[in-house]
């Protein structure tokens, strides 16, 4: 039987600030031919925060990191960007961003689709201070599992279609629990960690008020109430086999992409997918959470690194070779080379 288990001890890395700061700045490019974003920046509760910069950002296309820039704000709340090229955009309101003793925090973001025309009348609001703590359940068969020795939350923005829009990092906090703070915005959570030796973890899902919201934008701030559980498991379910040539003989060391099956959930910010590389033996074993999947395998010579795997797996894992799993169940299976 699975036994869950409570630490105090869990160190979460905290951040002062979130996905978007003065420092992070990124040179979107000349665009003379683009268009304009405009609006207003309003402050219905009166809150007067300190030192206020609104921050304008977006990906920078290699689909793991993200930039930002102060635009210039006028006495009445009034902004224009400059002319930007088609994208998505994230405007950040960024509380004392130039303090020695305060963080930089974020209180308000919109975010904006910029198409073939301007887009105006754009509003971003003053928000009231939001916190939501969440805990840590860590599943073991183990009745005295050591926990991995640090444990990063990140609240990940999170729209369809776009690969990263940056992220928020928790606070620690006492008890082994995390506080996401000023996280608006449709987000997911994903966790980075390191390990104990001989302790093996993997993140399983991410659970608010008894619902599985793993894969799920949610905007924290409107669930300060809400009991909130990141969940670790040393059970996985697993896809794993061999890849093998036309002939049935082992492919030395190839790819193999693992992706969801269900369209929803074929985003880059998804916890369903995964990239490994196999022995020389062609063996591989990927470690899933349960669900169905399109697993798909490629020679040696097909990508250069993991990174170039990852950033292609939606498109190589689009028809690769259908494997569901259920919980702790593990899937072993020969595949051929280049199905997909």
């Amino acid at each position: 039987m699975v036994q869950s288990f409570i630490r105090r001890a869990v160190l979460v890395v905290a951040c002062a600030l979130g996905a978007l700061h003065p420092g992070a700045f990124q040179d979107f490019g000349a665009a003379p031919n683009g268009h304009l974003i405009s609006g207003r920046v309003v402050d219905p509760h009166q809150l007067h925060p300190e030192d206020l910069v609104l921050m304008v950002g977006r990906g920078n296309g290699d689909g793991h990191s993200f930039g930002s820039r102060p635009l210039t704000l006028n006495a009445d709340g009034s902004f224009v960007t400059e002319r930007l090229d088609p994208d998505t955009y994230v405007l950040e309101l960024i509380r004392t961003p130039h303090s020695a003793s305060k963080p930089a925090t974020s209180v308000g973001l919109t975010l904006v689709s910029l198409g073939s025309s301007d887009v105006s009348d754009v509003t971003v609001e003053v928000r009231k201070d939001t916190a939501l703590t969440g805990t840590f359940r860590m599943e073991s068969d183990n009745p005295n599992p050591i926990w991995p020795p640090m444990i990063v939350v990140n609240a990940q923005l999170a729209v369809e279609g776009i690969a990263y829009l940056g992220s928020t990092v928790a606070e620690g906090a006492s008890g082994g629990k995390f506080v996401l703070r000023n996280v608006f915005g449709p987000r997911v959570l994903r966790c980075g960690y390191s390990l104990a030796a001989d302790s093996r973890w993997w993140p399983s899902q991410v659970i608010l008020d008894g619902m599985d919201i793993t894969n799920v934008p949610t905007d924290f701030s409107a669930h300060e109430n809400g009991r909130l559980e990141v969940v670790f498991t040393q059970h996985p379910a697993r896809i794993q086999g061999t890849v093998v040539d036309a002939s049935g003989q082992p492919v030395r060391a190839p790819w193999i992409a693992v992706g969801a099956a269900d369209p929803a959930l074929r985003q880059h910010w998804s916890s369903m997918w995964h990239a490994a590389q196999g022995n020389t033996r062609g063996e591989f074993s990927v470690a899933v959470a349960p669900g169905r999947y399109l697993v798909a395998a490629f020679p040696q010579e097909t990508f250069v690194s993991y990174q170039a795997v990852r950033e292609d797996i939606l498109r190589v894992t689009s028809d690769g070779m259908p494997v569901q799993v259920t919980t702790r169940e593990i899937k072993d299976f020969t595949i051929p080379v280049g199905h997909r």
